[in-house]
């Protein structure tokens, strides 16, 4: 991968001299860009670029080449990879667009592409994609006309699957004078997918904070290991958020986790910070330039009553503490005010203070109070007359910050003509509300914890089953039977209420004499997946008589008989087969509370009993199990082996496409749980 970001020589083939030529926009960039290293012009028609020879054929270029672009039409591509390979090139960039992402007839197109570049060892970008960005050398190899003048380098490197996107996250960088450092276009990920893009920057010294755009994800699991090994913030925006599941939807678990759903928890399970819009991937990529927020004490400061008030509301919303300030600081910022009639309290409204100077020092003086670990500093400056002390304060906020190495989150408004002025002030990150800051500073939070908490976990890479793998399961798709379901229950020690199978009523009364009365009666009927709609389960059977009249009520031709188990909690714990992350495991309440409320919580398996636990508080109703109000206190131990022994099942068993548990009866401190009612569909 190394040689992709560090060439040392880079030929481009589809250049002509023709001033809208796309391919020498590439060769002009690296140009512009100061690479260092030979550049090689290919074209059909020859010619003359800049001094540049612009070679014929690639053939005619007698010197070793670490690099090949391609901007040429698709269905040349083959020929040409092909004659590279020959030639000694190893890594390739495909710009040119016209694959499988145009039509469906040509995937033979694709899978010519990479039968050529398995024969010679290649390693390709794209193909259609605007290619790679590479600030330390200048290897920018967009067919796109870039300004160095207008891009600055720093430590954020992006990888998006849309060159558009790219685009658009190089130019607000930019504008809110973000430090860049590489920028990948992926395309259509034909071969190194964002995986590889993300395992060669987690290693990267120039690259301290990473950006991913994407529109699907290539491999879940891979993705979890590696952002979970990370030590530097990974930052996600997932588009294409409704591709429908194509599961049976007889299962509760198909309505509760969506595609989605599973990306969201998945990526939360290892740290990775999930963004909605291109705006708060930048509020993120701000806040990791700051020191992190190591603990939830803040202190807010605003010259604004309204913004005073809207920061108190955010720092709410977001678990931040407001602290009392000491009464030293308070008495040192009284000194100022003029009329006295602001609340000191935090926030603080300097509303009363009008020397502007005088904010450095209060802003170094809050950073030293103890217990604080971030500050919200929320400027209102009148343009002209204070631009020079909030100038200041720009620069005092990014001195203070790395002396204390505590966050200063500023936020201030410019008018359109100081915008790029105060941005540039101090090289420092700018917000515009409160409400962005501070869901930056709790990504800045989140992701100290993660890191400090973060323990060695079991998840062993998992690998997914090939397209005509799947297809024959999908084919082979069955519910099974609960002998069967409980049967493998028993495999992983997953505790199931006593029952007996009956193929007749004269063996279910046998079977009710052998387990003792109360019991339930239920149709052992595979296809009857939801038994109490569908009139197959009775319950509280109390004696031989009332079974024998449930007998002739209840529909089917098999029967299960089974301990009544009332006294506890009912929750439910589901499994599903994702075709991006694999198996994955959720738990909530039972009963209706987990249709009515959809209070669940996601986890990609297998689970630790540390995650079991996170679980089981993730969900609102969790307070029930602790016994809310004098009520039963559940096992919760119990309840955590559980939620292991299912989610090892559902990693091991790869065929189970979706798995209810539902109920789950948790039963008192120190008395376990037990299933009730369970079905598979493999």
């Amino acid at each position: 991968m190394k040689k992709l970001f560090y060439p040392e020589s880079i030929m481009v083939v589809g250049v002509s001299d023709t001033p809208t030529n796309l391919g020498r926009r590439i060769v002009e960039n690296l140009e512009r860009f100061h690479f260092s290293g030979p550049v090689y012009p290919v074209g059909r028609e020859g010619g003359n670029l800049d001094g540049r020879e612009i070679y014929t054929r690639i053939e005619e270029v007698d010197a070793p080449i670490d690099l090949v672009v391609f901007l040429i039409p698709a269905p040349f591509i083959p020929e040409a990879l092909e004659v590279c390979g020959e030639k000694g090139m190893r890594y390739a960039v495909i710009e040119s667009g016209g694959f499988s992402e145009f039509a469906e007839e040509n995937r033979r197109l694709d899978e010519r592409v990479m039968e050529i570049a398995k024969k010679w060892d290649i390693r390709f970008v794209g193909p259609n994609c605007i290619s790679i960005i590479n600030l330390e050398n200048g290897v920018v190899l967009p067919f796109v006309s870039l300004d160095p003048g207008g891009i600055k380098t720093g430590p954020i490197s992006f990888v998006g699957q849309s060159g558009g996107i790219v685009n658009a996250t190089l130019r607000l960088c930019s504008n809110e004078n973000l430090g860049l450092n590489k920028l990948v276009s992926m395309g259509n990920k034909l071969d190194l997918d964002e995986n590889d893009y993300l395992e060669f920057l987690i290693s990267d010294q120039g690259t301290k904070t990473i950006g991913l755009y994407l529109e699907s994800v290539s491999d879940g699991r891979r993705l979890m290991d590696l952002a979970g090994s990370a030590r530097k913030p990974v930052v996600v925006l997932k588009s294409n958020t409704n591709t429908a599941s194509n599961q049976i939807a007889r299962f509760h678990t198909t309505a509760l986790a969506g595609d989605d759903e599973v990306v969201s928890s998945a990526l939360r399970q290892v740290g990775i910070h999930r963004v909605h819009t291109l705006q708060e991937m930048i509020s993120a990529f701000k806040i990791f330039n700051l020191p992190l927020m190591k603990g939830p004490n803040l202190a807010a400061i605003s010259r604004s009553g309204g913004s005073a008030v809207m920061a108190a509301d955010a720092a709410h919303r977001y678990g931040f503490r407001l602290n009392q300030f000491s009464d030293s600081f308070l008495k040192f910022v009284r000194q100022k005010a003029r009329a006295g009639v602001i609340r000191m309290t935090n926030p603080l409204d300097l509303g009363d203070v009008f020397d502007l100077e005088f904010y450095r020092e209060i802003l170094h003086r809050a950073l030293k109070e103890k217990g604080v670990d971030g500050v919200l500093f929320s400027h209102v400056y009148l343009s002209g007359i204070d631009v020079m002390s909030t100038k200041h304060l720009i620069r005092a906020a990014k001195e203070f910050s790395h002396l204390y190495q505590k966050p200063v989150a500023l936020c201030m408004i410019p008018n359109s003509g100081e915008w790029f002025m105060m941005r540039r002030a101090a090289d420092f990150p700018i917000f515009t509300e409160p409400e962005d800051a501070l869901k930056a500073l709790s990504i800045s939070h989140s992701y100290y914890k993660n890191i400090t908490d973060r323990e060695p976990h079991p998840r062993t890479q998992f690998e997914l089953p090939t397209q005509k793998a799947q297809e024959s399961e999908i084919r082979s798709h069955r519910v099974q039977g609960p002998g069967e379901v409980f049967e493998l229950f028993r495999q992983y020690e997953i505790p199931v209420a006593e029952y007996r199978l009956a193929k007749d009523h004269e063996e279910a009364l046998e079977a009710a004499g052998l387990i003792g009365y109360p019991v339930a009666l239920k149709t052992a009927d595979s296809d009857v997946v939801h038994k109490t709609e569908a009139g197959g389960v009775m319950l509280n059977i109390g004696n031989h008589d009332e079974l024998n009249e449930a007998l002739q009520g209840i529909k089917g031709d098999s029967f299960l008989v089974q301990k009544m188990v009332d006294d506890g909690h009912e929750v439910f714990i589901g499994g599903k087969h994702d075709p991006e992350f694999g198996p994955v495991i959720l738990f909530g309440m039972g009963g209706i509370f987990v249709e009515a409320l959809h209070d669940v919580v996601i986890r990609v398996a297998p689970i630790t009993e540390r995650e079991a636990g996170e679980m089981i508080d993730g969900v609102r109703g969790s307070a029930l199990l602790k016994g809310f109000r004098g009520g039963l206190k559940a096992d919760l131990d119990a309840l955590r082996a559980c939620l292991v022994r299912v989610s090892r099942l559902l990693y091991e068993h790869r065929e189970v496409q979706q798995l209810d548990i539902n109920p789950l009866v948790v039963r008192g401190e120190g008395q376990g749980c037990q299933v009730v009612d369970a079905k598979i569909f493999s």
